[in-house]
C-alpha cells in the first residue's frame, strides 16, 4: 500500500508541475527515483499514463483526469492532518468558499469572525467541486445558489443571492447616467461561472443591446478591472458590498434578487454550539452588506 502511495504521489506532482526533474526537487529524490514510480504505477494501473517524446512528457486526456482527482486527494488529506494536529494543539475551524467570496467579503473579517467564535482559529480554503460530506477535512462550506438537501449535513441559508451590473464612479460621475452611457461602456465578462450578463438581463427583465466584451478568467478579475474603471461588470452581492460602501463601486441600475441564497453547509456531527455561532455571525454580517445595494425599482432609466 505504502508503495503505491508513493507512486501516486511521485505521479501527481510530475504531472501538476510537468517535470520529472521539477518533481524530483519537491520531493527531495533523484530523477530516477521518480520514473521508476510512475513506470510503476503504469504497470499496476496497465495503461500509460504519458506521453513520451525526446525532451517532453505529456498526461494522455484519461490521466489528466486521473491527476485532478488525485491532486484533490491528496489536498484533501493535507487538510485532514493539519486539522488533527491542530484539534490537539488548539480549536480550529477549516471553512471553505468560492475564492472570489473569500478574497473580497471574509478575509477582511477574518478576524471579527475568530472574536465572534472566542478565539477559535478559523483556517480558509477554497473549492470549486459538489459538497462531500465524506471528507472530514472541512467543517463548514459556504455556497450560493439552490439550497441543498444532503444526507447526513445540515445546510441553511444566511443571504438571499442578489448580482448587478456595477462600475467606478469615475466613468459616470460628471456625466448624466444613462443606461444608453452605462452600455457604452466595455462589458467584462468571466468564462465561470457562464452567462452571468444573459441571466442578469433576463432576472431584471432589461434588454441587453449586443457590445464587444472583455473576457476574464475569473469573478474576481472582472470585479478589480471594474474597480479600476476598465469598464462595467457583474458583481454578486457579498463581492461588490464593500466598494459600494466605500465609494469604489456604483450599482446604478440596482441589485437583483435571485432564487437561490448563499448558505452554509456542515456534518451533522459537528459541534451544534460552534456551528450556529458561526451562521448567526454570517446572518448578521452579511445583512449589514445587503444595506448598500441600491433598489433596482429606484434606478434611472
Amino acid at each position: 500500500m505504502l508503495h503505491l502511495l508513493n507512486a501516486l504521489r511521485a505521479f501527481e506532482v510530475a504531472a501538476r508541475l510537468g517535470s520529472v526533474r521539477k518533481a524530483a526537487d519537491e520531493l527531495h529524490v533523484s530523477s530516477g527515483a521518480i520514473s521508476r514510480h510512475i513506470k510503476n504505477l503504469e504497470d499496476a494501473l496497465g495503461i500509460a499514463l504519458f506521453e513520451r517524446g525526446n525532451r517532453s512528457m505529456k498526461l494522455t486526456p484519461a490521466a489528466a483526469a486521473f491527476a485532478a482527482t488525485v491532486t484533490e486527494a491528496f489536498a484533501s488529506i493535507t487538510r485532514g492532518t493539519e486539522h488533527l494536529r491542530a484539534t490537539y494543539g488548539q480549536s480550529t475551524i477549516m471553512l471553505t468558499a468560492p475564492d472570489t467570496f473569500l478574497l473580497r467579503w471574509l478575509v477582511p473579517r477574518l478576524t471579527s469572525l475568530e472574536a465572534a467564535l472566542g478565539g477559535v482559529s478559523v483556517r480558509l480554503t477554497t473549492w470549486t467541486r459538489e459538497i462531500n460530506p465524506a471528507d472530514r477535512s472541512i467543517d463548514v462550506y459556504v455556497g450560493v445558489g439552490p439550497l441543498l438537501d444532503i444526507a447526513g449535513m445540515t445546510v441553511v441559508p444566511v443571504a438571499p443571492e442578489t448580482f448587478g451590473p456595477v462600475v467606478s464612479p469615475m466613468l459616470i460621475r460628471e456625466r448624466q447616467f444613462t443606461r444608453d452611457l452605462l452600455w457604452s461602456l466595455p462589458r467584462l465578462d468571466i468564462r465561470w461561472p457562464p452567462d452571468m450578463w444573459t441571466n442578469w438581463a433576463r432576472e431584471a427583465g432589461i434588454p441587453l443591446p449586443a457590445r464587444e466584451t472583455i473576457w476574464y478568467d475569473a469573478l474576481s478579475f472582472s470585479v478589480q478591472a471594474a474597480e479600476a474603471g476598465l469598464g462595467v461588470a457583474i458583481g454578486p452581492g457579498p463581492a461588490v458590498w464593500d466598494a459600494l460602501e466605500q465609494g469604489r463601486l456604483v450599482a446604478p441600475l440596482g441589485m437583483v434578487t435571485r432564487q437561490g441564497h448563499w448558505f452554509l453547509a456542515w456534518r451533522d456531527d459537528r459541534p451544534s454550539q460552534t456551528m450556529h455561532a458561526i451562521r448567526r455571525w454570517f446572518q448578521q454580517e452579511m445583512a449589514r452588506g445587503l444595506r448598500w445595494e441600491p433598489d433596482p425599482g429606484g434606478a434611472s432609466r
